[in-house]
C-alpha cells in the first residue's frame, strides 16, 4: 500500500515538474502586419489592410494618433480597418503610429507598429500594364493590377504580393493589396542634417512579385525608383527616327562623360539576359571592386544572392525563369549558348510590338538593331588621350547622317559562360579595360541577338573597336536603352 502511495506521489510531482517547466517556457506566438501601414487619400476614409498570426486570440490598439480610430479587428478575416480625422481642429494629425497588441489564450503578448496617414497625390498603373514601373514622385502612393501580367495579357490569381529584392532597404514602402489593386509608397529622401524635405525618392531598383493562394510566385514587376523621369523629354533623344530614353533601363541618369565614380555607377542600370522581363543587378562599384554583385536586400532587410544555375530542360524554360527572377540561367553550349535549353524564342523581345517578356515600361520596348545604324565614335573622343578616356568608362557616338552626339556608359555584361560580372572583353590578344554592350530585339539565324558593342582599344590607344551590330550569346546579360512604341 505504501509503495502505492509512493508511487502515485512521485507521479504527482513529475506532472506538476512539467507543469510548471511548461508554464516558464516562452508561449510560441506571432503576430505581423506585412504592409507596416495603411494609406488612405482624404480626410475622414477609411482603410483596411491584413495581418497574419499564430495563437494570437484577440488585438487590442494603442497609441493611436489623435483624430483617428481603429473600427474594427477583425480576427477571422485577419484584416484591421482605421479611419482617418475629418478635420484638424483639435490637434489632430495627418499621420502617425498605432500599437497593436496581440494576446495569446494564455496572456502572453505580441506587439506590433503600424504606420497611419493620409497620402493624396497617388500615381495609378493600373491601366498601364508592363513589367517595369516607373517611379520618381516622393510622399506618393503608387498603383498597380497585380493581376494581369506582362501587356495584361496574363491573367493571374493572385492573393498577396511582396518584395522580392530591392537595392536599398525600404525603398518600397507599405506595400500592400486590397480588392485587387496593389499599392506602394515612396518617402521623400529628407536631408540628414534637419529631416526637412528635398522632393527626391532615394534612386534604387526592386523587383515586387505576385503570389497565389499556395504561396507560389506568380509574377514579378520591376519598380524603377529614379529622381529623372526616363520618359521626360529632356531625357529622350532621337535616333534614326526614333525616340530613345537617354537613360540606361533602371539606372539614375547618364553620366555623359563624367569622371566621378558616383556618377559613372548610378549611370550603369539593370542587365538582362536576351529575352528575360526581370532584371539583375550589376557590380558594388563602377570599376568592378572584385566583380561582387551589388548587395540585394528583402522585405525584412536581409541580404538575398543571386543564384547561377545550370540550364536544363526544367531550368532552361521558359516558365521556370519567369517563376525564379533571381536566377541567372547559364548559356547552353547545344543550344548555342542561349539560356533557353531547347531552341531559340524570337518572339520573347520584338520591335514590332510590345511582347509580354518586354523588360521595358508601358509604352515603349526593346529597339531592334536599326537604332545603331550609322553611329561612329565622336572624333575628339577617338583621339583623346588614353589615360584621359579610360576614366569616363564610355564613349561619345555621333550619328553620321545628323551630327548629333550620344554618351553611353560602358558598363560591361554578365557573360554567357557563368552570368559573373565582366567589364574586360574575352579578346586574349586584346584585352580592355572597360567595354559597353547594349542588347536589341534583332535576333541571328545562329541562335544569337544583335548588340551594340564598343571598347577602349588599348594597343593603339585611338580608332577603339566599335560594332553596331555584334552577334551576342542570349545567355549574356546586358543593359537595354528602350525606344517609344
Amino acid at each position: 500500500m505504501r509503495k502505492i502511495v509512493y508511487t502515485l506521489f512521485f507521479a504527482s510531482m513529475a506532472l506538476l515538474s512539467a507543469s510548471l517547466t511548461s508554464c516558464s517556457k516562452e508561449e510560441t506566438k506571432s503576430f505581423t502586419v506585412p504592409a507596416k501601414g495603411i494609406l488612405v487619400a482624404t480626410p475622414g476614409a477609411s482603410g483596411t489592410t491584413s495581418f497574419d498570426s499564430s495563437n494570437i486570440t484577440s488585438i487590442s490598439a494603442t497609441s493611436v494618433p489623435t483624430g483617428w480610430s481603429v473600427d474594427d479587428i477583425d480576427m477571422y478575416a485577419g484584416t484591421i480597418t482605421v479611419t482617418a480625422p475629418t478635420s484638424f481642429d483639435n490637434e489632430e494629425v495627418d499621420s502617425g503610429t498605432i500599437t497593436l497588441t496581440g494576446y495569446t489564450p494564455t496572456g502572453a503578448t505580441k506587439s506590433v507598429s503600424i504606420y497611419v496617414a493620409i497620402v493624396s497625390d497617388e500615381i495609378s498603373f493600373y491601366d498601364m500594364p508592363a513589367n517595369c514601373y516607373v517611379a520618381t514622385k516622393p510622399n506618393t502612393r503608387y498603383v498597380f493590377n497585380p493581376m494581369r501580367g506582362g501587356n495584361g495579357d496574363i491573367e493571374l490569381q493572385t492573393t498577396t504580393v511582396k518584395i522580392i529584392w530591392e537595392t536599398k532597404e525600404g525603398l518600397i514602402k507599405y506595400l500592400d493589396m486590397r480588392d485587387g489593386k496593389a499599392t506602394f509608397y515612396l518617402e521623400d529622401a529628407k536631408e540628414d542634417d534637419d529631416d526637412s524635405d528635398t522632393g527626391n525618392v532615394h534612386y534604387g531598383n526592386a523587383l515586387i512579385g505576385a503570389y497565389d493562394e499556395g504561396g507560389e510566385l506568380e509574377w514579378s514587376w520591376h519598380i524603377w525608383v529614379t529622381n529623372n523621369d526616363p520618359t521626360a523629354a529632356e531625357n529622350t533623344t532621337t535616333l534614326n527616327g526614333q525616340t530613345m530614353m537617354t537613360i540606361n533601363l533602371g539606372a539614375e541618369h547618364n553620366s555623359n562623360g563624367s569622371t566621378i565614380g558616383s556618377k559613372i555607377y548610378e549611370s550603369y542600370g539593370m542587365y538582362y539576359q536576351w529575352g528575360r522581363k526581370d532584371p539583375f543587378v550589376g557590380p558594388q562599384g563602377y570599376n568592378f571592386p572584385g566583380n561582387h554583385d551589388d548587395v540585394l536586400y528583402t522585405a525584412s532587410g536581409s541580404n538575398l544572392n543571386l543564384e547561377y544555375v545550370e540550364s536544363t530542360a526544367e531550368q532552361g524554360a521558359l516558365s521556370w525563369a519567369n517563376a525564379n527572377p533571381c536566377a541567372l540561367v547559364k548559356g547552353y553550349k547545344e543550344n548555342g549558348y542561349d539560356w533557353l535549353y531547347d531552341g531559340h524564342d524570337d518572339a520573347l523581345w520584338s520591335s514590332e510590338s510590345k511582347t509580354n517578356n518586354d523588360p521595358c515600361p508601358a509604352g515603349w520596348h526593346v529597339p531592334d538593331a536599326s537604332l545603331f545604324e550609322n553611329l561612329t565614335i565622336e572624333y575628339s573622343y577617338d583621339n583623346m588621350a588614353w589615360e584621359e578616356l579610360q576614366k569616363q568608362y564610355g564613349l561619345m557616338l555621333v550619328s553620321t547622317e545628323t551630327n548629333a552626339e550620344y554618351f553611353f556608359t560602358a558598363q560591361g555584361r554578365r557573360n554567357y559562360l557563368d552570368c559573373r560580372l565582366d567589364i574586360v572583353n574575352d579578346d586574349i590578344e586584346l584585352p580592355v579595360p572597360w567595354s559597353g554592350y547594349y542588347w536589341t530585339s534583332t535576333t541571328n539565324d545562329d541562335g544569337s541577338a544583335t548588340a551594340l558593342y564598343f571598347d577602349l582599344n588599348t594597343a593603339t590607344r585611338t580608332w577603339n573597336g566599335l560594332d553596331t551590330a555584334r552577334p551576342m550569346h542570349r545567355a549574356n546579360g546586358m543593359p537595354v536603352r528602350c525606344v517609344r512604341d
